[in-house]
């Protein structure tokens, strides 16, 4: 049996002209979805083995993005600064609170 080795893109946030840091994960509990945090403050959610980009949102005052957490309802992101938080719930709008 032979093995096939096929490398997958990496990881980066297409909008930037250069490639952005990934400074946060989260695995969706209740999908087959890995959400990303990157260095210029934005979330971005990437599904199937190919690492296709879904859902994209900004955090909030372009600073990295330092945590998410991935719920059954929604995904919450906040930034390195208390600027504010971005929020995204499945199958709704895309909100956006800020302090």
């Amino acid at each position: 049996m032979t093995s096939t080795y096929r490398q997958i893109p990496s990881l980066t946030y297409q909008r930037d002209v250069s490639p952005q840091p990934i400074t946060a994960l989260s695995f969706d509990p209740v999908s087959d979805i890995l959400w990303s945090g990157t260095n210029s403050g934005h979330v971005c959610a990437y599904y199937t083995p190919q690492g296709l980009r879904g859902v994209h949102y900004p955090v909030g005052g372009h600073y990295a993005v330092k945590k998410i957490l991935a719920t059954d309802t929604s995904v919450v992101a906040c930034g390195v600064t208390s600027e504010g938080i971005g929020s995204w719930s499945k199958g709704g709008v895309n909100n956006w609170y800020s302090k």
